[in-house]
């Protein structure tokens, strides 16, 4: 399945030629402080299928080994990717032109939850990450 998504004000563009492999919410402290949001949702794709087809986005290293991707005009966070794991990219599912498209699978880092988000949706929760004890 081709996806294709990019920034709010359309500099960057990108293409994925392939299935997502896994879509996490995550409530990380990082996640929650480089958006500004909640949490942030993530799909996760093979990193040899993601190409940039317009723009060129900044980059910025969040904590030691994760890069983070973003738009430099209207500062949208477009990716993730961790050097432990150089085979995979996250991107942001709403950075896609159809993240409805998309059913999350589970929420991660819910230790770090906001004690005001209250989920129904019945997914599975992990306290840190999912493979974590």
């Amino acid at each position: 399945m081709a996806m294709e998504g990019g920034c709010f004000c359309r500099t960057i563009r990108y293409r994925i030629d392939a299935d997502p492999r896994r879509v996490t919410h995550c409530h990380c402290l990082h996640c929650r402080q480089t958006s500004g949001a909640a949490f942030l949702t993530w799909v996760e794709f093979e990193a040899t299928r993601f190409v940039i087809v317009s723009g060129t986005p900044g980059r910025y290293e969040s904590r030691p080994l994760v890069t983070r991707q973003f738009c430099r005009d209207c500062g949208t966070q477009l990716t993730y990717r961790h050097a432990e794991e150089p085979d995979i990219i996250d991107v942001t599912a709403c950075s896609l032109d159809r993240p409805e498209a998309l059913a999350p699978e589970d929420h991660v880092w819910c230790d770090r939850m906001l004690p005001w988000i209250k989920t129904a949706d019945g997914l599975p929760r992990y306290g840190r990450g999912r493979f974590d004890p």
